[in-house]
């Protein structure tokens, strides 16, 4: 599946779910069957709305940590599509550090050093779309990617810097 993480209260979050699944997702629904998932708190009645019978999305709205690693294990791509919003993205850091492949916008990049060694960046719909099943049916292509993301963190990241990354999210 595609995975989507991120709080709702923070409105570049819910601008970006509601511009997947209208925009980007189902041109992407069209070439594969793959669902959607999106977690995160306070899910708005607009988000919730996006869960229709048989469209492929499915608001997971808040979850453990546990069931939170399950999605990024179970999940082949992350999508961090956010058209606005400033400083480093934790959502992308964090997903960085689950070895997830990532397609994101150039606001998600935003402050991340390297950022092409480890992101798919993309701004438009069909090309944000075309990426996704590109990357999605090709499993070498998936596993390159996790593949240099993991020696990303080592050469980029310490546990402490991506800590105080991604900590708001947990204080």
């Amino acid at each position: 599946g595609l995975l989507f993480v991120g709080g709702f209260a923070h409105p570049p979050n819910a601008d970006a779910v509601l511009w997947f699944a209208k925009e980007v997702f189902p041109k992407i629904r069209e070439q594969i069957k793959v669902n959607f998932y999106i977690v995160g708190s306070k899910v708005t009645d607009e988000i919730k709305a996006l869960e229709q019978p048989g469209n492929g999305i499915i608001v997971k709205g808040f979850v453990s940590e546990e069931e939170l690693a399950d999605l990024y294990r179970n999940c082949r791509i992350v999508v961090v599509p956010l058209r606005y919003g400033a400083g480093v993205k934790g959502k992308v850091v964090e997903a960085i550090y689950n070895g997830a492949p990532i397609v994101t916008t150039s606001v998600g990049s935003e402050g991340i050093p390297d950022v092409e060694k480890v992101l798919l960046v993309k701004d438009q719909p069909d090309e944000f779309a075309e990426t996704v099943v590109e990357f999605y049916k090709d499993e070498k292509r998936l596993e390159d990617l996790a593949e240099k993301t993991q020696v990303y963190i080592r050469e980029h990241f310490s546990i402490d810097a991506a800590w105080d990354v991604i900590k708001e999210d947990f204080e």
